[in-house]
């Protein structure tokens, strides 16, 4: 039996909620910041986005050509993004799955995209969470993730590199802008975090 994450079960109550009375998040368009970084050749091959939520990235990147799937917690969210990928005339794979447990997708990944899900996380799962991501990352692969910079979710850079030691290697953290229905959006951190080697 897996282990419930730390607030598990109240942040499945918060994202609920959210997408029942309106996500701040969700802005209907992909982050500018994924968006650059696809621009800058940083995303390739098969992508997954984790904790996708109604998955504009996911979307936008499947637009471009790119082998996309999609897993999140939330089915609402799931139904609505298979819904635009139909709409749209994409084919994406969308899975109601637990970013703790991506090995149960049974597949592996050239990139990983994460667009604020490292932060909902508490400092003692971050750990389970790199352990996730790397059983479906592929050695050379790159997991980029948009996170906020400041409040009480903040993942300082020092942390981001505790979390990710052996087999992972930090290749930058930059300073971002996170998107959200208020225009002023938040303060970020993008970091590229390349798998080295298997466990």
């Amino acid at each position: 039996m897996s282990r419930e994450p730390e607030g598990g079960a109240v942040r499945r109550e918060f994202f609920r909620a959210a997408y029942a009375l309106g996500a701040p998040w969700d802005i209907g368009r992909p982050q500018r910041a994924f968006i650059e970084l696809w621009e800058a050749g940083g995303i390739s091959g098969e992508v997954l986005e984790v904790g996708c939520g109604f998955a504009e990235n996911a979307l936008f990147l499947a637009a471009q050509g790119l082998r996309v799937c999609g897993v999140d917690l939330m089915e609402p969210a799931i139904l609505r993004a298979r819904e635009a990928a139909r709409a749209r005339g994409l084919e994406v794979a969308f899975h109601v799955g637990n970013a703790m447990e991506l090995a149960s997708l049974g597949r592996r990944f050239d990139t990983l995209i994460d667009s604020a899900l490292l932060h909902v996380f508490e400092p003692g799962d971050r750990p389970a969470f790199a352990a996730s991501l790397a059983s479906v990352l592929r050695p050379g692969g790159h997991y980029h993730a948009l996170y906020f910079r400041d409040g009480p979710r903040a993942v300082p850079p020092d942390a981001l590199r505790a979390t990710f030691g052996e087999g992972w290697r930090v290749k930058g953290i930059r300073e971002a802008h996170y998107e959200q229905t208020d225009p002023e959006g938040a303060r970020a951190w993008l970091a590229t975090v390349a798998r080295v080697a298997d466990e």
